[in-house]
Formats: structure tokens, C-alpha cells, sequence
């Protein structure tokens, strides 16, 4: 009888541990695949950032031009180095609320007359994108900073 009940008891046991290796088994599977598919994850993620950011530059692009062909009929300057962006003050407030795009730009070369954009650049997050006219480009770079230094 003592025999029997150790028996039991020791199969119960026995089954009780298989079970925990098969939860245990699964468990690290489920980790295991989560692990592997993360970076997959996040590189989708970024590349939607970055067409999104693509997508606030040409907004800007449509901006900037509209801007400089209102300033040019009404024969006031388009251009300002020394203000936000590169242009006036007036035009950089009516292309940020024009395009409404969250990031800054810079505005890196007209035409010789001044008003045409040849080439601006649109920050936005981490991501930097870059328009050329001639020939039609965009490129969108990723940024991160690995080492920020702060003035104390």
C-alpha cells in the first residue's frame, strides 16, 4: 500500500514537471520569436517616419514656392540670411503656418534672382531631408545623436 501511494504520488510529480517544462518551453518560444521580429518592428516604424517626414518637406516645398512668388509680385525681399531659415521673418511665419509642418527648415540656395528655392533643409525629429530642384530630389537621412553635450 505504502508502495503504491509513493507510486502515485511519484507519477504525479513526475507529470507535474512535465508540465512545467512544456509552459516553460513555450514561454522562452514565445520570448524567443518576440526578440527576433522586434528589430523588423522598428525599422518598419522608422521607415513610416521617414515617409512622413518626406511628406511634411514637399508640404514645405509647395510653401516656400507659393511664398516666393507672392513676395516677388509684391516686390519685398525673399531672402533674409540672417533671420530664421534663411528668409524674412514674414515669409518664414507665413510658410510655417501655411504648411503647418512641425520641424525647421533652412533654405540653402535660390536661383540669381532670389526667389526661386534650389535647395532647402527640413528637420523634423531625428530625420533630415533634403530638396535639390536640379534634378528633382529628395533624401531623407535618420540622425541619432550618440553623444550630446550640454554648456554648464
Amino acid at each position: 500500500m505504502i508502495k503504491e501511494l509513493l507510486s502515485k504520488d511519484g507519477v504525479i510529480k513526475q507529470q507535474n514537471n512535465r508540465w512545467l517544462i512544456r509552459i516553460l518551453c513555450a514561454n522562452i518560444l514565445v520570448l524567443a520569436v518576440f526578440v527576433a521580429a522586434m528589430p523588423g518592428t522598428l525599422l518598419l516604424m522608422r521607415r513610416a517616419d521617414a515617409q512622413v517626414a518626406l511628406g511634411n518637406a514637399k508640404s514645405l516645398r509647395m510653401a516656400l514656392d507659393s511664398a516666393s512668388m507672392e513676395t516677388y509680385a509684391s516686390g519685398q525681399p525673399f531672402q533674409d540670411t540672417s533671420s530664421n531659415g534663411g528668409v524674412s521673418e514674414e515669409v518664414w511665419r507665413e510658410v510655417i503656418l501655411g504648411s503647418k509642418v512641425p520641424g525647421d527648415f533652412w533654405l540653402l540656395q535660390t536661383d540669381k534672382s532670389g526667389y526661386e528655392v534650389q535647395r532647402f533643409l527640413y528637420r523634423e525629429g531625428d530625420f533630415t531631408v533634403e530638396y535639390c530642384k536640379e534634378p528633382l530630389t529628395y533624401e531623407v537621412s535618420y540622425q541619432k545623436n550618440y553623444i550630446q553635450t550640454k554648456p554648464q
